[in-house]
């Protein structure tokens, strides 16, 4: 999930997460969640100690704040076509993916959360994991997003369905604001559509799941020589080129992936 906090311009140092960052981890997600949503201490540990290369976070330069945090674990496409709530998405022990070769796994990946307080951060982090994942071979990037427009469009529209309004776009782009963004970003398949996903009021706890490809896949044979510090140092150009030069407010709130 991604919730964010437009702060003054800064420069961020991104790098996978530790064990000794939890207390950074709680403190941001203290900031961002509810008692309800958060992930606790020993969320994270099991998160970092099972994929540590698969939990990132972009940490403020100057100050050595943590501004923004993503953790991810192997999938398939076969864990998605069952119902199923964020909880589930999120185990590690993955409910189908665990009894499928590893080789299958290895080739998707499932967005467990994204957080971030800043949006250059957010912006950063996502750059450098799309490099990544394209130096470790992976294909395509799953997640888990609200549709916090839903409640409202069904208190308009009490006749349509939630997946009608899942599937709904304007001048090609989908209605709700959050699926918006990430078809921004490049999540623009719809893989199934869940309810009691994740605890949302906005989004009548419903959940989409989402689909991404990692671009230039064609590319990975190169990417895989790519020393992961030149990745960082590359990915440190994403804001520049994403977001505007002039202090914006962030209007989105409600969780992608979710923690």
């Amino acid at each position: 999930m991604i919730k964010a906090l437009t702060q003054k311009k800064r420069s961020f140092m991104t790098r996978f997460l530790r064990v000794g960052d939890i207390p950074a981890l709680l403190d941001l997600e203290r900031r961002q969640w509810t008692a309800e949503q958060a992930a606790d201490s020993a969320d994270f540990r099991a998160r970092i100690e099972a994929h540590p290369d698969l939990c990132g976070g972009a940490f403020c330069t100057r100050t050595g704040e943590l501004l923004a945090s993503v953790f991810a674990k192997p999938t398939d496409d076969a864990e998605w076509t069952a119902p199923g709530s964020w909880a589930q998405s999120a185990s590690l022990e993955g409910r189908v993916a665990e009894r499928l070769p590893r080789q299958r796994r290895a080739r998707c990946m499932f967005g467990i959360s994204l957080t971030s307080v800043d949006p250059g951060a957010a912006v950063q982090l996502l750059a450098f994991y799309y490099l990544y994942l394209l130096k470790r071979g992976y294909s395509e990037i799953f997640l888990g997003s609200p549709m916090p427009g839903l409640k409202r469009y069904l208190a308009r529209h009490p006749d349509a369905s939630v997946e009608t309004y899942a599937r709904t776009t304007r001048s090609g782009l989908p209605i709700d604001p959050q699926l918006r963004y990430y078809h921004g970003k490049g999540w623009k398949e719809i893989v199934a559509v869940k309810e009691n996903y994740f605890p949302h009021e906005a989004s009548c706890d419903y959940g989409a799941i989402l689909k991404a490809r990692v671009p230039f896949r064609h590319l990975a044979l190169l990417f895989r020589f790519v020393p992961v510090p030149l990745l960082r140092t590359v990915s440190a150009l994403a804001p520049r080129f994403t977001l505007p030069t002039e202090e914006t407010r962030s209007t989105s709130d409600a969780p992608a992936g979710a923690t």
